[in-house]
């Protein structure tokens, strides 16, 4: 379930952010900073472990490439149509399969392998079909 709920706050927060594309980038990447900030104190009460200072170096490692990422995400979504963009959201799989071989020896199941050509391949066809069909969405060029 907690998987769940995080892909469906992604998906909102992609949303979120192709709606708000002409907003200013330090604007968005302020406000979702500040959001996950707030949702973070929130929810910290509810089993708080006191990391090591190994792990706060992991922790702020992560929010950094989390950071940077983020504000990428955001600036692909301005400069170009979401149809375009997305496919290569799906490379996210790719990377967690690998991260998850290398870093925790988890190799993933048939099942899993199965679940991930489905949806990589119906993000695919989506994108094609929308291609072929000749809609497209207005591209906005920001100053830089």
């Amino acid at each position: 379930m907690i998987a769940l709920g995080g892909c469906l706050s992604f998906s909102v927060l992609m949303l979120i952010t192709r709606s708000l594309r002409a907003t200013p980038d330090i604007v968005m990447a302020s406000s979702q900073f500040v959001g996950t900030f707030l949702l973070g104190i929130a929810m910290s009460p509810f089993g708080w472990v006191t990391p090591s200072p190994g792990s706060l170096v992991l922790f702020a490692a992560a929010g950094i490439i989390s950071v940077c990422a983020l504000l990428c995400v955001n600036r692909s979504l301005k400069l170009a149509p979401a149809s375009v963009v997305v496919p290569y959201q799906y490379s996210m799989i790719v990377w967690a399969v690998m991260f998850g071989i290398v870093v925790f020896g988890d190799v993933p199941s048939a099942a899993t392998i199965v679940g991930a050509a489905i949806i990589i391949g119906a993000g695919l066809y989506i994108f094609l079909r929308e291609r072929s069909l000749g809609r497209g969405e207005t591209v906005v060029n920001p100053p830089a």
